[in-house]
């Protein structure tokens, strides 16, 4: 009896341990939710991944395009039925700046320069044009050079479709590994024109942005199939956040 009870003690902790990935979800604000009211622009995770080599990973999924997905991935440990993710990530400086004016003019003005008034050894520089996504127009690239005071000048006439034209994407490399993209516009999306875009913009190239990390700390307290997130908090950054703020819903459901 007593071998009986032996054995049982040593193999319990096995016997529960987890040996395959579990999922708890919440799709309120999930793509595929027929019910989430699209117009409020809130995102929230939609499930939650545990695995058993103690990592996780959280998903954002607000539309069918897997380019709109939203992961963070991290660590997790637990006591009792309390769960802590931990994770990071980093906050970067936007490493180009513009600046918009106009004039009555009929030609767009890019100027270009460094945030340390370095000289401009390449002269080159891509050019695309990015067209209303509704009007259904090819994007048209080309390769311009600089002047003599580092600007480029185009005429609205050489421009085709400009009527549709919703934005123009720079492509520039400061030195051979490092390349500055930045899409002119006063748009949200880059491919839907909303209004015109100014004639004169100053694009200044940041030559050493600044970094940062955020640690992230989340919550969760399991109740039998369901996941309650508690808390969620993150350390301050002095930098700008880019992304959309994603949020948690209060509850997760055992994925079945």
């Amino acid at each position: 009896m007593n071998l009986k009870i032996l054995i049982l003690i040593l193999f319990t902790p096995f016997l529960f341990a987890q040996e395959e990935p579990v999922v708890y979800e919440n799709d309120a604000k999930a793509y595929y939710n027929e019910n989430y009211n699209w117009d409020s622009n809130e995102l929230s995770f939609c499930d939650l991944t545990i695995s058993p080599d103690s990592t996780f990973s959280f998903y954002c999924r607000p539309n069918i395009s897997c380019w709109t997905w939203f992961e963070i991935k991290g660590n997790w440990k637990k006591e009792n039925n309390i769960y802590t993710f931990l994770s990071q990530y980093e906050v970067s400086e936007n490493n180009t700046r513009l600046t918009f004016n106009k004039d009555l003019t009929k030609k767009y003005l890019l100027k270009f320069r460094t945030d340390k008034k370095s000289e401009l050894k390449n002269r080159n520089i891509k050019i695309e044009y990015i067209y209303d996504y509704d009007a259904k127009i090819d994007d048209v690239e080309k390769t311009m050079r600089f002047d003599s005071n580092n600007s480029i000048e185009i005429p609205f006439k050489e421009i085709p479709n400009h009527k549709k034209l919703a934005s123009i994407k720079i492509e520039y490399y400061l030195s051979e590994s490092e390349k500055r993209y930045v899409y002119i516009t006063e748009g949200k999306t880059v491919n839907e024109k909303e209004k015109d875009i100014p004639n004169i913009v100053e694009i200044e190239f940041v030559e050493k942005p600044l970094n940062e990390i955020v640690y992230r700390t989340t919550i969760g307290k399991l109740e039998g199939e369901k996941l309650e997130i508690i808390s969620n908090v993150k350390t301050k950054t002095s930098l700008s956040e880019n992304l959309n703020e994603i949020s948690f819903e209060k509850y997760y459901e055992l994925r079945k």
